[in-house]
């Protein structure tokens, strides 16, 4: 089998459709793992370095061959160009293919290009798009970051929730279920809450079991009330440590972090057996969640406060060392991405397992 050296010196001799090629018809790909990459963990690789790779956004076609050839058995994505090529490409592989839908910024925007996004989604054989609900403007979408005051957020959550049921009609006439994720907005109880009251088989969760760490909400918990509710997933080990005005969060390596993504899958899983396993490591320095801050709880009620204490206790109890990618330079961010994306989708193939169709 090709190794990654060897692959690379081929693209640069014949071109890149070439050398894939060969490499498909050598059956020189890599294993396929049951797990799909998420398009949100493809940020180096997107933009690329010049001179040595071109990012992958810039070629659909490419980006489907090139998730493949690190051994990815899917992708979530959004594709609105050449959609009759990239089905014929993932059906060549033989890969899942999840799509990607933009809300409505304000509840009379536009919704056209979302009931587009659908359509294009469809046409690539997808049963469900990721959606976020989008923050407020010049927010981050972190909830502790994004809200001055615990009424301003529940402002927000109404009219996000408000978005959601007035674009729901769209996705039951093309028959795509909305999966809505849990983007370090809502709190797992919450939005569970929301998605029993409207009770759809076209919206249902993403459940990113990494998330709401940032609320100290322990993964288990989150999984578990999202799960009866579960569309995709958006799975991720976490890193934790402490810093000196909270704790860092950090996308690792699956096996190498302080949360079970096998067991977690498992409990969505029991849900909706047909869930595909899509990663979403973000390869990127530590996140800091400052909750030994007064300003980090004003957009939560009084008793988040209360969680604060047992959480640390086990972010010192769980710390190891995390990744900083911002002192490498471009070339070396991008070889972090594709090797923490390699060995993650070895991962999957060494611990989740699918029936056979």
């Amino acid at each position: 089998m090709a190794n990654r050296r060897e692959f690379l010196m081929g693209v640069a001799a014949v071109g890149w459709s070439a050398a894939f090629s060969d490499a498909l018809a050598q059956n020189a790909l890599p294993p396929k793992s049951p797990i799909g990459i998420g398009g949100a963990a493809m940020g180096a690789l997107n933009q690329g370095v010049p001179g040595v790779l071109e990012g992958l956004r810039s070629d659909p076609i490419r980006y489907v061959e090139y998730c493949r050839m690190m051994g990815a058995g899917g992708i979530q994505a959004g594709f609105s160009q050449r959609l009759p090529e990239i089905r014929a490409k993932l059906d060549q592989l033989g890969i899942y293919y999840e799509g990607n839908a933009a809300f409505p910024t304000t509840l009379d925007g536009d919704t056209a290009p979302f009931e587009q996004s659908l359509i294009n989604a469809k046409a690539l054989g997808a049963t469900c798009v990721r959606a976020v609900s989008r923050s407020i403007p010049g927010g981050t979408g972190r909830r502790y970051e994004s809200y001055a005051s615990y009424a301003q957020f529940q402002e927000w959550e109404r009219t996000a929730n408000a978005i959601v049921e007035k674009v729901l009609p769209i996705a039951e006439k093309h028959r795509i279920a909305i999966a809505l994720e849990n983007h370090k907005d809502r709190a797992a109880i919450d939005h569970a809450a929301f998605l029993k009251r409207v009770s759809s088989e076209w919206l249902g969760s993403l459940i990113d079991p990494g998330n709401n760490m940032s609320f100290m909400e322990e993964p288990e918990h989150t999984v578990t009330l999202l799960a009866p509710y579960v569309k995709a997933v958006s799975l991720k080990d976490m890193g934790v440590a402490p810093y000196e005005e909270g704790f860092l969060l950090s996308e690792v390596v699956f096996g190498t972090g302080c949360t079970d993504q096998k067991a977690l899958f498992e409990i969505a899983r029991k849900h909706n057996p047909r869930i595909q396993a899509t990663e979403e490591l973000i390869t990127r320095d530590p996140l800091k969640i400052p909750v030994l801050t007064d300003k980090y709880y004003a957009a939560f009620p009084a008793e988040m406060r209360a969680r604060r204490d047992a959480w640390l206790a086990m972010v010192k109890a769980k710390q190891t060392k995390l990744p900083v990618v911002s002192t490498l330079n471009d070339l070396d961010q991008m070889k972090a991405e594709e090797s923490n994306h390699r060995a993650t989708l070895a991962w999957g193939i060494k611990n989740l397992t699918f029936p056979k169709a």
